[in-house]
């Protein structure tokens, strides 16, 4: 009992340390009831006081038995010690307190309080009977204070129906009762406060003398396991502890309507306390019936919660539980084939995880009840709906736990499975695949009386492999390198077929560049097959009711005409110089896959110019669906082989590819064409030229790396290639950024090389084709030209009679040059008379370059072939050369050369470029 000299003050003494002025100002704030939150515990009596205005003081208050020993207020005037009228009106506060608690004892304030009988918690007792300085304490504390300030009363216990609730009954010396019930989740510790206090006048009865009170708390367990259902089960128990005894488990479900709060349980007449439940097993505590998981809950709580409540000491998982195994998506491991008609074949494929088959039904139903795993003994196979992706880039279509395709979807399918699955298949099929996988055809192609020429050995393979597509139904790239004849070979695959199916044209689409070379050949080789141009004011007359056999026209042309040209039903449609449908966007692509036709066929030399997706695109005219949809190929092939540098992706669209393409060089082919030898020429800026080049990086470049450096930021490739075109055009000439303007000095440091490899050419009798891609340079040099009496032709995007142009340059041995743009004169012509090919200036994409070059280097060629490519030093043209080259392994891999393009190059690219 604390003896304090707190538990004995009086006003007057209060009044005895002060003086009368602040006496009567702590009076007035204690009657104004300004004093709050006032406790005594251990002889420290604190408080907060309300001041003037918005103020809350903090009032603390330390004594022995006979004197005060500190006072504190955080108010001003008490800063050095000084009683205030705060620390006054607290001490009054703390003796009306006193004085109310010891009224409250009398029986008479207790009946009036409580009725008898009335179910009233402890804690609401000990806060309306009691100081306020009990409130805080632990209950055992709690209730010896009570007992011990109640000497007077007779306390009897009792257990309220048998328990686990206590009932109090306290009787005066004038036989005066009240009782008081204890909640029951507060009577474990109030039990157990009454038991040690031994107390005389404290008597228990009859059935409160048998209740036990354990010491040695329940120990929380978790048991996982699998009920006979199959299903997880998670089961809350409690387990005594007792290394000497066996353990006794209580399931929590059974007695968790016995629980006493989060500390004890009733059992058996018992109070026993509970061990605190581990954090990771309460979230399966505290329910009416053990968790049970099914289906994708058992999956989830497996995958996620199991392995952290494997390091929990109370997980108990049964040993079954503990060899669950989990398995990634299973692989196609084999595939029956049976034949369904002449186009269509079943597939029945098996699929393998581990030791695990799985069919194609099992992965169905596991769709069907909408579920994520295949489950297998105690094993779990993941399934989702990518397995199926392989059927729908297929175009397969699901029927009876079966997969229907066509012959060209089962192509695609075998490519992509590759040499893992076991292909059992009908002797029909059999013969279907031993004839793909041929390196030639099984059969030779019909002889083509309509074709007068004579086919080289290496073309007449190309003619028999486009005839079996032909056959088969199906469409094709002929992607030879440039200059092997690959218009040979397409125009008697035309014949050919015009022999078996008279009745339906053919359309050759083409540059306008080699519209005339189409025209040429055809006259040539195939003189009685009538055909028409369709191109010029009076095209749309030609197609009459007589219709040509063979229609050469333009891609332009088709963008403008295709309302018309795609009414027409052809037998063959074919495209020359096909990558030019490379941007799925422009309208010159769509109106190239509205034409109604049987059979496409797509010439090329570079399928791939820049991005994978450009093969994409060709194979979308020729097979429509074939390789998905561009964004699943995007993510299928472009994505990992072009960012990831993903092998197994590439060898995959390589083989899913290969049968309909056919692919050779000319050093393979053609032992006798004559060697090819590039060079890179290295000049340097003149003096002159450095200070434009640098005033051009600092005006206009130092911003743009800026921007490139902010990651945030989107790239400017507008702005950033108007300013390299600049620098490109200044490493040419001057003279292309002065608009005409002409300087006193009229020369650059290329302009002086050029002229020396030239004038060296032209001393030795050599023809020389000059490529620029800029206009204005290719007047330069012809204006350099005519000042030396040199004789030449030019070939623009503009010029008329192009092949008169091409004729008089082949034929006429005074014309010594040729100059040509390099899009207008790098596409589908002959320039085998000129052995020296001199790049100007250098092209974004290298095989724009390649296919300017082998307008020379071609089949009729007899002599070698120089080729020279002019680079200026420490410009950007030689970092472009550089970068060109480090991204030239793509198109290699997949069918030819990568070629880089501006808007592949990386920020730090351009920054790069942007650098001087």
């Amino acid at each position: 009992m604390n003896t304090s000299l707190l538990n004995s003050i009086t006003s007057e003494y209060i009044k005895s340390i002060t003086s009368n002025d602040v006496f009567a100002r702590g009076l007035s704030y204690f009657k104004s009831s300004r004093v709050h939150n006032t406790k005594c515990i251990h002889g420290e009596l604190t408080a907060k006081v309300s001041g003037s205005g918005m103020s809350i003081y903090d009032v603390v208050i330390t004594a022995s038995k006979k004197e005060i020993l500190h006072t504190y207020c955080s108010c001003f005037y008490a800063t050095d010690g000084e009683i205030c009228k705060h620390i006054v009106a607290t001490l009054l506060q703390w003796t009306d307190q006193r004085s109310r608690m010891k009224n409250s004892q009398s029986p008479s304030y207790m009946r009036k309080m409580f009725s008898d009988n009335e179910d009233v918690d402890i804690y609401d007792f000990i806060n309306n009977a009691i100081p306020f300085s009990f409130r805080e304490e632990n209950p055992a504390d709690v209730l010896n204070e009570i007992f011990s300030e109640f000497d007077n009363f007779f306390v009897r216990v009792n257990l309220l129906n048998g328990g686990p609730q206590l009932e109090l009954c306290l009787i005066t010396c004038e036989g005066d009762e009240s009782t008081f019930r204890i909640s029951a989740k507060r009577s474990p510790y109030v039990f157990k406060t009454l038991k040690k206090t031994h107390r005389s006048n404290i008597e228990f009865s009859e059935i409160a003398r048998r209740i036990r009170l354990y010491k040695t708390p329940l120990i929380p367990h978790l048991y996982a396991g699998i009920n006979k259902n199959g299903h997880i089960e998670l089961s809350p128990l409690l387990k005594t502890k007792n290394p000497k005894k066996e353990n006794i488990v209580f399931p929590w479900n059974q007695i968790e309507q016995n629980r006493l709060g989060e500390d004890w349980i009733w059992l058996n007449n018992s109070y026993r306390p509970i061990d605190k439940i581990p954090k990771l097993l309460r979230p399966y505590f505290y329910n009416e019936k053990p968790l049970i998981y099914k289906e994708h809950d058992a999956v989830d709580f497996l995958k996620e919660d199991f392995n952290q409540l494997l390091n929990e000491p109370s997980f108990i998982p049964s040993e079954q539980l503990q060899l669950i195994e989990f398995y990634d998506e299973p692989d196609i491991s084999f595939i029956q084939v049976q034949a369904c008609n002449n186009e269509w074949l079943w597939l029945d494929p098996t699929y393998t995880v581990g030791k695990y088959n799985i069919t194609l039904s099992e992965i169905l139903a596991c769709f069907n009840k909408k579920e994520r795993y295949i489950r297998k003994g105690a094993c779990y196979i993941k399934i989702s709906e990518d397995i199926m992706d392989i059927w729908k880039y297929s175009n397969g279509t699901i029927e009876n736990g079966r997969v229907k395709i066509s012959k060209l979807g089962f192509l695609r399918t075998r490519a992509e499975c590759g040499k893992n699955v076991n292909i059992a298949t009908c002797n029909e099929t059999q013969k279907f695949l031993f004839d793909f996988d041929r390196i030639t055809p099984p059969q030779p192609a019909p002889p083509v009386d309509l074709y007068k020429g004579d086919l080289r050995a290496y073309q007449k393979v190309g003619y028999d492999w486009l005839w079996f597509l032909y056959k088969n139904n199906f469409n094709g790239i002929l992607a030879d390198e440039m200059g092997l004849g690959k218009t040979h070979q397409a125009m008697t695959l035309i014949l050919a077929a015009l022999q078996t199916e008279p009745n339906l044209p053919t359309l050759v689409i083409c540059p306008t560049s080699v519209l005339d070379h189409w025209e040429s050949k055809f006259q040539i080789y195939a003189p009685t097959v009538r055909i028409a141009r369709f191109h010029g004011k009076e095209r749309t007359t030609l197609l009459t009711e007589n219709m040509p056999s063979v229609i050469l026209t333009t891609y332009s042309i088709l963008s403008r005409d295709i309302e018309y040209l795609s009414k027409i039903q052809w037998n063959y449609v074919v495209l020359d110089e096909a990558q030019k449908i490379k941007n799925h966007k422009t309208q010159m692509c769509k109106a190239v896959k509205l034409l109604k036709t049987q059979r496409r066929l797509a010439l090329t030399g570079t399928p791939i110019e820049n991005r994978l997706v450009e093969l994409w695109s060709i194979f979308d005219f020729l097979m429509p669906g074939y390789l998905g949809t561009m964004q699943d190929f995007k993510v299928k092939y472009e994505t990992p082989i072009t960012k990831y540098q993903d092998n197994d992706k590439r060898e995959i669209l390589k083989k899913v590819i290969h049968p309909f393409k056919l692919r050779r060089l000319k050093k393979d082919v053609l032992a006798e064409l004559p060697p090819k030898i590039e060079e890179k020429r290295y000049c340097t800026l003149l003096p002159v030229q450095i200070i434009m080049y640098k005033d051009l990086i600092k005006e206009q470049g130092s911003k743009l790396i800026q921007k490139l450096k902010d990651e945030n930021k989107p790239v400017e490739y507008l702005h950033i290639f108007a300013l390299l075109t600049k620098l490109k055009r200044l490493c040419d000439h001057p003279k292309l950024l002065l608009n005409g303007t002409t300087p006193k000095w009229s020369t650059s440091g290329k302009f002086e090389l050029f002229k020396e490899i030239m004038e060296e050419a032209l001393e030795a009798g050599e023809k020389v084709v000059v490529f620029s891609q800029y206009l204005e340079m290719l007047d330069i040099i012809g204006n350099w030209l005519n000042d030396i009496s040199v004789t030449y032709e030019s070939l623009r995007g503009s010029t008329k009679n192009r092949g008169k142009v091409i004729e008089r340059f082949q034929t006429n041995p005074d014309c010594n040059v040729f100059l040509g743009s390099l899009l207008a004169g790098g596409l589908g012509i002959d320039l085998t008379a000129a052995s020296v090919v001199i790049h100007y200036d250098r092209w974004w994409n290298a095989a724009r370059e390649d296919q300017a070059t082998d307008r020379v280097h071609r089949i009729g060629q007899t002599r070698g072939v120089q080729v020279f490519k002019l680079v200026t030093r420490g410009t950007l043209e030689e970092k472009i050369d550089s970068m060109i080259e480090k991204k030239a392994a793509l198109m290699n891999s997949i069918v030819e050369s990568d070629d880089a393009m501006f808007k592949a190059f990386s920020r730090e690219d351009l920054i790069e470029l942007l650098t001087f």
